[in-house]
This record gives structure tokens, C-alpha cells and sequence, in this order.
């Protein structure tokens, strides 16, 4: 399988208001909308559970009054709107044990798409796709792979949160 990375991969000015929006410090009224997931496991376990906020799904608008927000990022990854079949962003937050969330695909093998994973903070959580490949979180670090193939996320165990951005896109 292969992955491709690259780091430092937005303009600092841009990770600063992703940064301040996603974290809570956002000026002004209102912030970020969170809802609340609990089916990353077993929903009985401590930790099994996220926040996300899905943008766009099937190539439609769920979420128009932040699309403006990823906008520079769809730019940066030369993706026109257009194109994006799902855009969702995720925040993991912190547990006392690294907790391994279950295994899963984006979209099924074939379907003429590609994800890119964009890793907004720097954080100890990880992304692990066939069970053997890791990819950490990186503070402006995106990830292109085939989200055909199974991978899955982790917890942080080292800062509140760990905020990741998910774009399936056609190619």
C-alpha cells in the first residue's frame, strides 16, 4: 500500500485559524460545531467515542455555512469542490490509555476515489492502515492513500485533542 506524505503543507496563517476554530480559542460568537459519536467500538469502554462534523457527503452540502473554512485546504490539494465526495473533519479527545479505534474503510475498492488526511495538530495519536503501517499526527501534515484499504485511528494520550480533516475526493 502505498502512502504519501507530506509535511508543512498548508501556510501558516491558514493552520492558525483551522487551529483556533477546531480548538475551542475561535474569537467571536459560536465556534465549531461538534457532534457527539459513540461508535468507534465497543460504546460500553471508556474512550470509544468522538466528535465530528460531516461537511459533505455523497458530493452534496450537509454543512454549507463552514465550507468557506476549507476552502485554501481544497486549494492547497488542488481538489475543486466539485470533486469532493465526502469532506469531515474529527476531533479525538485525549484518554489516559491510547485507545485503538476499530478498523474501517472509506469507500469501496474500485470507486474511482482517493483520500487525503490532513492532520492538523501535533499530538502521540496515529493512523494504522493494514495493521502494520503507521502514519503519526503531525502538526499541518497531509496523507494521500486508498481509503479502499482498512485503517483506523487512534486516541491521543499526550495534549486535550487531536483534530484531523477527511477529504474523499474523485481523482
Amino acid at each position: 500500500m502505498k502512502i504519501e506524505i507530506i509535511d508543512n503543507f498548508c501556510m501558516e496563517y491558514y493552520v492558525k485559524i483551522l487551529e483556533k476554530t477546531f480548538d475551542g480559542s475561535h474569537d467571536g460568537q459560536g465556534g465549531f460545531p461538534w457532534f457527539y459519536k459513540n461508535d468507534l467500538n465497543d460504546k460500553s469502554a471508556p474512550g470509544n467515542f468522538y466528535l465530528t462534523n460531516l461537511v459533505i457527503m455523497d458530493y452534496k452540502m450537509i454543512n454549507g455555512t463552514w465550507i468557506s473554512l476549507f476552502i485554501p485546504l481544497l486549494d492547497q490539494l488542488k481538489i475543486p469542490i466539485s470533486n469532493v465526495c465526502r469532506l469531515k473533519v474529527n476531533f479525538y479527545p485525549r484518554t489516559q490509555r491510547r485507545v485503538h479505534h476499530q478498523s474501517h474503510t472509506d469507500y469501496k475498492p474500485n470507486s474511482g476515489l482517493t483520500t487525503a488526511l490532513y492532520y492538523l495538530n501535533e499530538n502521540n495519536g496515529v493512523t494504522i492502515f493494514d495493521g502494520k503501517k503507521t502514519v503519526k499526527s503531525k502538526r499541518n501534515r497531509v496523507a494521500f492513500f486508498d481509503g479502499s484499504i482498512k485503517h483506523h485511528s487512534t486516541t491521543p494520550t499526550d495534549c486535550n485533542h487531536r483534530v484531523t480533516i477527511n477529504v474523499d475526493y474523485k481523482l
